[in-house]
């Protein structure tokens, strides 16, 4: 079925949402991944931090600029994306939390990235009717 047309409400909310979410936790990541790991007692990991900050930050301007666009043909493949990264993200989190002792923050962040994913999930099933 083809998918065309305007940008829901609910999708530039949640896709604004998700700026404000990503831009946080990159720039946080890319600049102080030290501070993360000092607050939530993640293991020593800058290098793979600031990785993770920068792939964050660049899915929050994707975000942003899927949010200021017209139609769902130019956001479609950024949501199968998200949509993507956040179901690897999940498996590979909670693959993370079976294999190793990790702070309670794994969990916060897991559960993050799955509410993210059924959100997306969602926007793109209804943009699909």
């Amino acid at each position: 079925m083809k998918m065309t047309g305007e940008i829901s409400k609910l999708a530039r909310y949640v896709l604004l949402l998700y700026f404000i979410a990503t831009v946080i936790f990159g720039v946080w990541f890319f600049l102080s991944p030290e501070s993360w790991n000092s607050l939530t007692g993640w293991p020593e990991e800058i290098a793979a931090g600031r990785m993770v900050g920068a792939a964050f930050t660049a899915l929050a301007i994707g975000s942003f600029l899927a949010y200021r666009a017209k139609s769902w043909e130019q956001i479609q493949i950024f949501v199968m994306l998200i949509i993507i990264w956040a179901l690897l993200a999940v498996v590979g989190m909670l693959w993370n939390i079976a294999t190793q002792t990790l702070p309670v923050a794994a969990w916060l962040m897991s559960g993050l990235a799955a509410v993210f994913l059924i959100l997306f999930l969602y926007i793109y099933y209804q943009a699909k009717k």
